[in-house]
């Protein structure tokens, strides 16, 4: 009498090394995401910026 086959437990994708080509398919959705998550606190420190700046010019001419 033969033995069930057992399932094969699942595994992981191997992730493939990087190459200097462009990102295609989902791959460059993600990295849309990341660059636009950054975008917002690179923005606002350079407003931050601007302001101290201006205030600091304010008291200097007062």
């Amino acid at each position: 009498m033969p033995l069930p086959k057992q399932p094969r437990p699942p595994t992981a994708p191997v992730p493939a090394p990087p190459t200097g080509a462009p990102a295609t398919g989902q791959d460059a959705g993600e990295s849309v995401v990341r660059a636009v998550s950054v975008l917002p606190l690179g923005a606002g420190l350079a407003l931050v910026g601007l302001g101290l700046g201006f205030l600091g010019l304010r008291l200097r001419r007062s």
